[in-house]
Order: structure tokens, then sequence, then C-alpha cells
């Protein structure tokens, strides 16, 4: 068989599950000799274990639950080796801007200069899984890209992975937004704490709801504070708040 029906035969079945030719990847590293980062994973407990296991798997993950208990760090921690090892594209980071607090007003500079201390929670974990040289490189060749809530309408992402922060803080319809923008050969992973809310409404909920009523193929994780692994301090607040 010649290598055009190979190749034939292969867009076909890309065509037919929803994927694209992934020789079209980025090569981050090839052209600058960049060393990629072998990242290795681990669950710190059950909950975590399955909790990594849909983030591996699965194309929408939204998970809940007590500051400290690994949310952000697992999901930006597979999108940064999945990017790594060529599977994606891009990684898309975005979160609502709700400020915790009395509000330093409008931060000076480029969106994502003004995008940046929001995305700190996430940006550390990449550069600390990536290391600073490549994960600097992804960030200037926009394989690691910011997109602000407020243009997210009218996008649409393929070979990606969209992180979205600090979910408690969206509306109905602003979820219903993001929700639609994921592409081919993507994911969205959707975290965030609803004890931390400064919201009146409940965006989160109401999507978890829908995924309940609607048996939707989407997976759900919730963790309490007996899962919190940041510290002993952490713990020790959080359920100390949760009593109050």
């Amino acid at each position: 068989m010649s290598s055009t029906k190979k190749l034939n035969r292969k867009e076909r079945r890309n065509e037919m599950f929803g994927r694209k030719n992934n020789n079209n990847v980025s090569q981050i590293s090839q052209k600058n000799n960049l060393k990629r980062p072998e990242i290795e994973i681990e669950a710190l407990n059950d909950k975590q274990k399955g909790y990594l296991f849909s983030l591996y798997g699965d194309p929408c993950v939204v998970c809940t639950g007590s500051a400290g208990t690994g949310k952000t760090f697992l999901a930006a921690s597979v999108a940064a080796k999945d990017l790594s090892e060529r599977r994606i594209k891009r990684i898309i980071l975005s979160r609502a801007n709700i400020a915790t607090g009395k509000s330093l007003g409008a931060f000076p500079g480029t969106v994502e200069e003004k995008m940046a201390p929001w995305l700190l929670p996430i940006t550390d974990v990449l550069r600390k899984q990536l290391g600073e040289g490549f994960y600097s490189h992804a960030v200037k060749t926009k394989s690691i890209e910011i997109q602000p809530l407020e243009t997210i309408r009218g996008r649409s992402f393929d070979d990606a992975i969209v992180l979205m922060d600090e979910a408690q803080q969206l509306t109905k319809d602003e979820l219903k937004a993001i929700c639609t923008r994921i592409g081919n050969n993507s994911k969205l992973f959707l975290m965030g704490d609803r004890a931390q809310r400064d919201v009146k409404t409940d965006g989160l909920l109401w999507l978890s709801n829908l995924i309940e009523n609607h048996d939707l193929p989407i997976s759900t994780h919730s963790f309490t504070s007996d899962d919190i692994v940041r510290s002993g301090l952490c713990k020790t607040f959080v359920k100390a708040f949760e009593a109050e």
C-alpha cells in the first residue's frame, strides 16, 4: 500500500473522530534546542488519584472543593505534561476577574500584564513543572496563551487545554460561553471553591446540576477539608472556618 493511501486513510480517520492531524503540534523546543521537561505527577491521596485519572482521559473535568486540595495544581500539571509531550499545541489560561476584598483598580500594561496577577496560582505551577526556560519560550510563542473572559466569545480552541480557575465566580452566561469554545482534540478543566464565592450567583452549582440532570459525560470531582494537602495550618484554618 502506498504512503499516499496511508496518509489519506489517516486523514479520514481523524476527520471521522473529530481529531486533527498532530503534525502541526507546536515544536517549541526543536528550533531553539530547549530540552522538553519530563514531568511526573504524584497523587497524594485516593481522591487525587481519581481526579488525575479524569484529567488524563476526559475532555471536560469540573472540580470543586476546599482550598489546598490540589485542584489547580493537578490540572495545571497535567496541562504542562501534555504540552511538553506534544499532545496539545497550546494551554489557554483564564479566570473570572473578581477581586478578594477591596479592589486595587485596573492594572496597567498589556492584556497579558493586566491578567498576570490574577493567573499566578496557575502560572506558578506551569513555571515549576516546565522550567523557566521552556515556560518563557512557550509564552513568547503563544503556546501558553492568556485569554480574558470578556473576549472569549467567538473563539474556538483546537489542540489545547483550557484552564479556567476560580470557576465559583462565574455566572451561568459566562459558563455557557466558556463550555462552547472547546474544539477538536481539546480539554476544558474548571476548578473552584464554592466556599470562597464573592458573587451572588452560583454558576458552578448550576453547571454541576446541569451535568447531573442531563447525565452529561463530564467528570465531576469534589474535595473536602479532610483532603487538604497544602499544609497542616491551612487545614486547621479551613476546619475552623467551617465550624463557625
